[in-house]
């Protein structure tokens, strides 16, 4: 192919092994301790003396994430977990590109497995592989992938803003501070109960029991298993499909032993497995806004058992829980909170796309088969 060149690595780069590093090192950066200490698997702190005055590239040496590849700071230091490019031998060399291109050689592929993992020199020196030649088109190729990768952190940025937006409107919402249509409630429109505090008027203060009743899942043996089109829900989801199922939907399930803490809303009929508890009577409760309210619950403190952790559907019962009154308040939650998850779906939707896109990117331009011009 013309103006690409197969080559190894051993004919690109020589490595040598980071500095073993015994100063002070502080876990976040300020003005004194300003320079990123790299490990293996990237920043592990940051330092007051640089080891190194230019940016390099290095390559995580030993560990669970050796191989990876990293472009380093102007200034940082490169501990002995990890090796440093210390000789370049191309003539045309851009940075960005060879960070992406090492990268997408997936060294760890090429680690000793007789212990520790790691990577060597000698190992890694021998992988071929074909690259552009001129600078140019290093640095076109660079610019167009690190761009997608910028585009994608700021999807995952949005994200996480999103998640966090929702997670206080929840927490807003189920506790009554904020109303269905996005305004805070007065002082005055509270009322006092002597054991829960403050309870938003027309809302009820009572246990959970009086407002949704739990009950274990029946027992499933992988013998009994019949495939089918009904899912099998257990604690960590939906693992199994049945050709039987004893719930209707809507269905609201928790996980009662092994994996708690997670709930999961069914919109189709399905079983609950025993390491579940599943919402038997909604006692003409809005079920989603049941599953918001379990949702936000912690029952870390009510987990028994040493070995494998377990939650008593009593000791949920007898939690005492507010929730509005009038079923058309509960509704109105419950939409404004599907309306923040669905944000936060679609953002997600594109980021898949994204990384889809860069993935059939990184498969074209790093191997030829779609050329710059």
């Amino acid at each position: 192919m013309k103006g690409w060149e197969t080559i190894k690595v051993k004919q690109c780069f020589k490595f040598r092994n980071g500095k073993s590093f015994n100063g002070i090192l502080k876990e976040k950066a300020d003005n004194e301790y300003c320079y990123p200490v790299y490990g293996g698997n990237g920043v592990i702190g940051y330092c007051k003396t640089p080891l190194l005055k230019e940016p390099t590239l290095i390559v995580g040496r030993v560990g669970e994430y050796c191989g990876n590849v990293f472009k380093t700071q102007s200034e940082s230091w490169v501990t002995d977990n990890a090796m440093l490019v210390n000789e370049i031998l191309l003539k045309d060399f851009n940075i960005d590109f060879w960070a992406i291109k090492l990268n997408s050689l997936q060294f760890n592929h090429y680690s000793d497995s007789t212990g520790q993992p790691k990577v060597t020199q000698g190992g890694i020196g021998a992988i071929s592989f074909t690259y552009p030649i001129n600078n140019e088109e290093q640095t076109a190729i660079a610019n167009i992938l690190s761009k997608v990768d910028e585009t994608i952190a700021a999807v995952q940025n949005s994200i996480d803003s999103a998640e966090r937006l929702k997670k206080s409107l929840m927490q807003n919402l189920l506790t009554g501070k904020m109303k269905p249509d996005g305004t805070f409630r007065t002082p005055e429109e509270f009322y006092i109960d002597e054991k829960f505090g403050k309870v938003p008027v027309g809302w009820e203060c009572d246990k959970f029991k009086e407002f949704a009743v739990l009950q274990r899942g029946n027992d499933l043996t992988d013998s009994d298993v019949i495939p089918g089109s009904y899912p099998v829900v257990k604690s960590n989801g939906v693992s199994i499909w049945h050709n039987q199922f004893f719930i209707e939907p809507p269905g609201v399930v928790t996980g009662r032993s092994g994996t708690i803490g997670k709930a999961f809303y069914i919109e189709e009929r399905f079983w609950a497995h025993n390491t579940t508890l599943y919402v038997k009577d909604f006692k003409g409760n809005v079920p989603k806004y049941i599953y918001y309210l379990i949702l936000s619950m912690d029952f870390s403190r009510y987990y028994a058992g040493t070995t494998v952790p377990t939650l008593n559907r009593n000791d949920i019962h007898k939690l005492k829980v507010i929730i509005p009154s009038e079923t058309n308040v509960q509704e109105q939650i419950v939409d404004r909170i599907d309306a923040a998850i669905s944000i936060i779906q679609e953002k997600q939707q594109k980021m898949a796309t994204l990384e889809r896109l860069k993935k059939s990117l990184m498969q074209n331009l790093l191997t030829g088969k779609v050329r710059i011009k």
